[in-house]
């Protein structure tokens, strides 16, 4: 177990920068060479960055987490942590660390006034021990040249612009998408970290593949799609097979999504283009003619953690009504633990302690409660699974509210 004599929690600054990112490569297991460890530390949020060291010795553990605006149902945006860079020395596992780390990660979240932490997990069965629910699975698709697609009105109309990516110029670009979508779990906002990775290329990373480039949709309000991606040739016996791969997009509407994949899927001496970051319900997958003709793959994308369940509620917006006692299970979190009285009307949501004598309709974790938050699972399927339990009444009136008419997705991975 983790004892006070023996471990100690830290802010990170500039002596330990590098003793940071070693831990990390020991923890990912990759070499940091000199050429890239300049670029590497441009996506580290430094200012957030804390750790775990022996007391007046090295790191043993770190983390630091993105402060950004994330993307909710109803179109508004919430406050959103982050977390990212996790990592403990193999030497020092098993003694509590990590759950030092992730506790001290959601007290200073919720000191900042953000009312939900989100992570990519590299391994999913870590997190869900720490309340973070599966709110955005998704879809990978692989595409052959050329897939017909079907017509958009408008869609031919809009200018493409192809050019090697470069964040003086086409930052802009990415932030103005960003701005315009109103997909639950895009980022409303981009802190300078995040887009430092969008653009992120070291040679010694690309394996054969060719520079990162930038395809950016524009309409007559401004930039409506962006992708980088990077192509990789090749040949075989009855000529090219080369792929491309495509790195992170996000688009406005239908139109702009058309366009974007009518260029990107259509490469000379290319003949599969990858995609994933994929929505169930993305305009994508409905403009594919043949979809038989399509490899489709399904991976987890965002796992979501309310860590303020009154700020949360408040923060998005709901399609249905809702009066629901709720008893919400919270062992990180004790403030969250109770009974709640959800209550949402005219789109509007609080979430309230339920008064003295007050039964529970609907039982719930904040792991399946944070699952659902983004709208794309419902806590009907959740009941149906056997994790969500209580009166079936109840839970379908809540499931209704919660439920967005936008399946959610984050597109930039941090």
């Amino acid at each position: 177990m983790l004892t006070q004599e023996i471990y100690e929690l830290v802010t990170i600054d500039e002596s330990l920068r590098e003793n940071m990112l070693d831990i990390d490569s020991w923890a990912f297991g990759f070499t940091l060479e000199p050429e890239t460890a300049e670029a590497q530390a441009k996506i580290v949020p430094w200012d957030r960055a804390r750790g775990v060291r022996i007391t007046d010795g090295p790191l043993v553990a770190c983390h630091s987490s993105h402060e950004y605006r994330m993307r909710v149902p109803g179109g508004e945006s919430v406050a959103a942590s982050g977390l990212t860079w996790v990592g403990v020395h193999p030497a020092h596992r098993r003694r509590g660390i990590l759950t030092k780390m992730i506790d001290d990660h959601f007290a200073r979240s919720l000191a900042r006034g953000e009312v939900v932490s989100t992570l990519y997990a590299a391994e999913p069965k870590i997190y869900q021990r720490f309340g973070y629910g599966l709110a955005c699975p998704s879809y990978a698709l692989k595409l052959g040249r050329g897939p017909e697609l079907r017509e958009v009105a408008g869609s031919d109309d809009l200018r493409v612009v192809l050019e090697s990516a470069d964040i003086a110029v086409h930052g802009p670009v990415v932030r103005e998408v960003f701005a315009r979508t109103r997909r639950p779990g895009h980022h409303a906002t981009l802190p300078d970290t995040i887009l430092e990775d969008v653009f992120l290329d070291p040679p010694a990373w690309r394996q054969g593949r060719e520079r990162r480039r930038i395809a950016a949709v524009y309409d007559a309000q401004g930039a409506a799609a962006f992708a980088t991606f990077s192509r990789k040739t090749d040949w075989g016996d009855t000529g090219p097979v080369g792929t491309l791969t495509v790195l992170q997009w996000a688009a406005v509407d239908a139109a702009s999504t058309r366009r974007l994949f009518s260029v990107l899927a259509d490469f000379d001496l290319i003949s599969t283009a990858h995609v994933k970051n994929i929505a169930p319900g993305d305009p994508l997958l409905h403009l594919l003619s043949d979809v038989r003709a399509v490899g489709v793959g399904m991976a987890d994308n965002l796992w979501v953690r309310i860590l303020d369940l009154p700020g949360a509620v408040s923060g998005r917006g709901y399609d249905a009504d809702a009066d629901v006692v709720v008893l919400l299970t919270d062992a990180q979190v004790p403030a969250n633990a109770g009974l709640w009285r959800i209550r949402i009307a005219d789109g509007v949501g609080e979430a309230t302690r339920a008064d003295d004598g007050a039964e529970a309709q609907v039982i719930a974790s904040i792991q399946d409660l944070s699952a659902a938050y983004l709208g794309g699972v419902t806590l009907a399927e959740l009941a149906d699974a056997g994790l969500v339990t209580g009166d079936a009444g109840a839970i379908a009136r809540l499931s209704a509210a919660w439920a967005g008419t936008m399946r959610p997705v984050s597109a930039l991975n941090f």
